[in-house]
This record gives C-alpha cells, sequence and structure tokens, in this order.
C-alpha cells in the first residue's frame, strides 16, 4: 500500500497533463499544490478512469483495469481463455480436471488446480505476476484519488457555480469509492475501509462488509446529487473525457452527457448487482429478489450514459485493452462460449468466425486452451477506434437481465422472459421469442443463463455468475459443467466433456498490501483468505 500512496496523485495529474483536454499543469512539475485550484481538482477527478487505462512505470497502472482485471474475469468465466503466462494470466483460467466423452480424465500439466497454482505466486516479488494484485491496486489507487476528492471539495475556491460544483465533485468521489469497494467486496476475501488520503490501515473486513460499505458511499453519491439544484451534465462533461463516452452498441446510442437520474439509476443497478453477484443462487431469500426489483426497477434505461473507456484515436491510442487483445494472439473465444449461443443468433453471425486452423493444446498447457472460433473485427472485439467499448459499469442489458431473474424465481416466469426477449431484440439478436411457449421455471432460467452469457459477454460479470451458479465449485460438490465442448489433444470436437473447474471464489489479499503491514484490527485477513474449502 506504500506503493500505491506515492504513486497515485502524481501519475494521475502526470497522465491528465500528457492530454490536450485535460491539460491543467506544468507536467515538468508536478505538485500537490496543484490540487488547490479548480482546474486542479477538476483534472484529478478526471483521473478516476485513469488509474486504470493510462500506461506508467507502476506496473499496476499499465492498462491494468481495461485489460488484465477484465480479462482475468472473462477467463475464469470461461467466456474467453488464455494460455499465456504473462501477469498471472494463464494460471487463472487452469481447471482441475476435464473429462472427456468417453471418460478419459486430462488434469493440468503444470502445478495442479488454480487455488494452488495462483496462491503460490501470491508473494510481492512476483510484481505483475501475481493475478490477486491488479484489481486491488487499481481499485485502491481510485479510492485514495476519491478520499483526496472529498478532502478538497469544500476547500478549493471554485469561481462560478460553486455550489453545483462541489457537490457534483463529492457525488463523483462517493460513487467511485462505492464502486471500488463493490469491486473488493466481489472479487476478495476481505479488504480495508480507507477513508484518508495516502493513508491505509491494518483493520481488515469481511467482503460482506465491504459491500455494506459500497452501499455507504452509493447512497451518499445520491444524497449528494439529489441536494444540486440544476444539471450537472455541463460540469460532468469537463470529469469525463470523450474517450469515455459511450460508442453505439449494435444500433443503440447511449448518451454521451451523465445528467442526474442516469446517474441516480446507474447507482441503483450497480446496488443490485452486489446483492447478486455475491450469494450463490441457492442462498438467495425472497427479500434479496424483492430487492433487486426495486432497484431494477428504478435502474438504467436505453439511452442512458454508461461507464466505458474506448480507444479514440485522440486522448486514448493505445494497444493494451481487451478488444484488441482479443484479435492479436493474446486472448482467444472459448468453445464453452460458443455452444450458449443459440443457432442463428445475429450477434454470433455478425461477430464470430471459424478458424481456418484450429487451435488444440496451445503451447502444450492444457486442452482447455483451444478453439475452432475467433471474434470478427465488430463489436465485441476491434482494432478501430471508437468501436468497442469496454465497460467499467453496468448496463441497460444487465439491469432487465436482473429484473427478469427475479421475476422468474419468485414465479413471474412469463414476465421474466419477456424480458429476455426484449434484450434480444434491443441487441438485434433476431432470435425467436421464449416468452409465451409454457417454459418451466428450469428452462426459463436456462434461457437467462445463455442471455447473461452472451448478451452481457465482455462486461465483467460473467466470473460472477458462474460463481453463484456454482459452475467455479468442486465436481465432488455439486459444481462444474457437463455437457461441455472441448477440443482434445489432437484436436477431436468432444461434446459431453465434464470441466471440474475448481476455482477460487473469492480471491486472497495480495502480499503486496499485506507485506507492508502486520495484520492487525478488529479481524485477521488469514482466516479469510482461507475460508474457502478446496
Amino acid at each position: 500500500m506504500k506503493q500505491l500512496i506515492l504513486f497515485t496523485i502524481i501519475a494521475v495529474l502526470i497522465s491528465s497533463c500528457n492530454r490536450d483536454q485535460l491539460e491543467v499543469i506544468n507536467s515538468n512539475d508536478p505538485t500537490f499544490d496543484a490540487l488547490n485550484t479548480e482546474a486542479g481538482l477538476t483534472s484529478l477527478a478526471s483521473g478516476a478512469y485513469l488509474n486504470g487505462v493510462d500506461g506508467d512505470d507502476d506496473p499496476f497502472i499499465d492498462y491494468d483495469f481495461t485489460w488484465r482485471v477484465q480479462v482475468f474475469h472473462e477467463s475464469m468465466a470461461d467466456a474467453i481463455y488464455v494460455s499465456a503466462g504473462n501477469f498471472g494470466f494463464r494460471w487463472a483460467n487452469q481447471p482441475t480436471s476435464i473429462t472427456l466423452d468417453d471418460g478419459t480424465i486430462v488434469t493440468p500439466p503444470q502445478e495442479g488446480p488454480q487455488p494452488q497454482a495462483l496462491r503460490v505466486r501470491n508473494v510481492r516479488t512476483q510484481i505483475d505476476g501475481n493475478a490477486f494484485a491488479h484489481e486491488w491496486m487499481t481499485m485502491y489507487k481510485t479510492n485514495n484519488l476519491a478520499n483526496h476528492i472529498l478532502n478538497l471539495a469544500d476547500e478549493v475556491e471554485i469561481a462560478t457555480d460553486a455550489d453545483l460544483k462541489r457537490k457534483a465533485l463529492k457525488a463523483w468521489a462517493y460513487f467511485w469509492k462505492g464502486y471500488v469497494y463493490s469491486r473488493i467486496g466481489s472479487m476478495y476475501t476481505s479488504g480495508l475501509i480507507v477513508s484518508t488520503p495516502d493513508v491505509t490501515n491494518t483493520n481488515y473486513v469481511s467482503r460482506e462488509q465491504m459491500i455494506d460499505e459500497a452501499t455507504i458511499n452509493f447512497d451518499a453519491a445520491i444524497a449528494q446529487i439529489n441536494d444540486i439544484s440544476g444539471e450537472v451534465s455541463g460540469f460532468m462533461s469537463t470529469i469525463i473525457p470523450a474517450a469515455f463516452a459511450p460508442s453505439s452498441f449494435r444500433g443503440n446510442s447511449p448518451s454521451t452527457l451523465l445528467t442526474k437520474d442516469m446517474w441516480i439509476r446507474n447507482i441503483n443497478t450497480l446496488k443490485a448487482r452486489n446483492i447478486l453477484v455475491n450469494k450463490r443462487v441457492d442462498e438467495m431469500t425472497a427479500s434479496d429478489w424483492d430487492e433487486i426489483q426495486t432497484l431494477t426497477n428504478n435502474g438504467m434505461l436505453p439511452g442512458d450514459f454508461i461507464f466505458v473507456v474506448k480507444q479514440d484515436g485522440v486522448n486514448f491510442n493505445v494497444n493494451t485493452n481487451v478488444p484488441i487483445r482479443l484479435l492479436i494472439g493474446w486472448h482467444f473465444l472459448s468453445e464453452r462460449l460458443v455452444q450458449d449461443f443459440k443457432p442463428g443468433d445475429q450477434r454470433f453471425i455478425d461477430n464470430v468466425e471459424e478458424l481456418e486452423n484450429s487451435f488444440v493444446n496451445d503451447r502444450g498447457r492444457g486442452i482447455q486452451y483451444g478453439t475452432r472460433w475467433g471474434f470478427k473485427d465488430a463489436e465485441y472485439a476491434s482494432l478501430e477506434d471508437n468501436r468497442a467499448n469496454i465497460y467499467y459499469g453496468t448496463t441497460y442489458d444487465e439491469n432487465e437481465l436482473m429484473k427478469a431473474e427475479a421475476l422468474i424465481k419468485v414465479g413471474q416466469i412469463e414476465t421474466g422472459l419477456q424480458i429476455i426477449d426484449n434484450i434480444r431484440d434491443y441487441q438485434n439478436a433476431n432470435l425467436d421469442p421464449v416468452a409465451g411457449n409454457g417454459l418451466t421455471e428450469i428452462a426459463a432460467l436456462e434461457e437467462l443463463r445463455k442471455e447473461r452469457r452472451i448478451g452481457l459477454l465482455l462486461r465483467g460479470v460473467g466470473f460472477y455468475d458462474a460463481r453463484r451458479w456454482r459452475v467455479i465449485d468442486p465436481v465432488s460438490q455439486g459444481g462444474g459443467r457437463t455437457g461441455a465442448v472441448v477440443l482434445d489433444d489432437v484436436g477431436n470436437v468432444n461434446t459431453n466433456a465434464t470441466f471440474d473447474y475448481n476455482y477460487l471464489d473469492y480471491w486472497d489479499v495480495p502480499d503486496q498490501e499485506t507485506a507492508f503491514g502486520t495484520i492487525g484490527g478488529n479481524n485477521n485477513t488469514a482466516a479469510y483468505n482461507n475460508a474457502r474449502q478446496e
């Protein structure tokens, strides 16, 4: 965490000042005095995204979120796969075993199950080879930035519209703190609540407490937004650079301006996500489903602003993000995702192609690293500027599919299925409707599962779904995936394989954090880190 504290603010100011749109200070002389101006504070606020986008000598600001964090989530969802060992990638998507159609059991050629392979690398000397470090470091840098904004928002002299700008800046800071604590609580066994700039602590709290703290901050953001007189979209456009304005998806054009109402709807959908993804489906209560319905009924609408990053060729002209890396030999489309597309799905037709030469047991590192399919340069993966979105936040599609699941789970199956049809229409999938066909709850939930896999592809929720559906649990405990498609080590297509993923459900706190301080406070992180039985 000391590394985090030393680099955060100067790194953000330098990165901001390398772009004409964000030029506020001399980048050769970055000082904390620059923050004590309206321009400096506004530039700092823009840096909420920069922590995960911009290149830097610090290995944990090197496109960490828009590439590495996203890849870990999507590969553990088995939507894509990664055989490269860089940054710990290959070990994150290494299942314990794969049973082929003929009963042959194939185990990883190196190091055994994923938890073992990841934990042995959870040492600070691995630097960015420690998979556990990337999301943690990126998020806590963002949290530290938000703490600085809150510390300065009432102190900096603001010439015009001071009340609106101060409240908008505070709302922005609380929003990102809520986002940070959501990510930490949804991915790690425990976390830290840190509210003072450039200061950390060793008072580890449970992941459930982290989600509670996310709610507190989201609600604080909403309170600030509601207290603003006038509209914030003009001021927010100075904070949210053009590279973070969303591109259209399949003809649907989100707003490039963030209004107060849109902002609150974004928060409500994120709060619904926090409830949905942090319990196994069989642990959800009636009140959980009711709360998700309430939040999603007040959640995102078509055309709302969505929090994204995109390569625009001007402010951000990089080749280190997921949409590009899917096309240049780093990451590949999983056979298990392809089998979840329904026949005739226009999204598949437009975005996926059969490869001339299949990948088989890529680099000899396991048969899970193999596929007959690749992405076209289109909407999911693209080398073209301003084409593909890299999703930071949530979307209307996700909001509606959470609502659909809640409705199905409380017995309103047809209403839930109609929402699934609506989302498929919204994404121009060109599929026959599933509502009105008398589907059972089990069949309806299978439609929901497939649609979340396809409709929310590369939206950052696939791993959460695999966890709550118990897909990543050991087969011996009712987990895994059966009826799976996989290529064996000579390229034969198996269509009824069983994957015993046995992945960690929540990650350990990285040694990059724990090495700098004795674990103390009310809880011991080791107890949380070892809580999951393997």
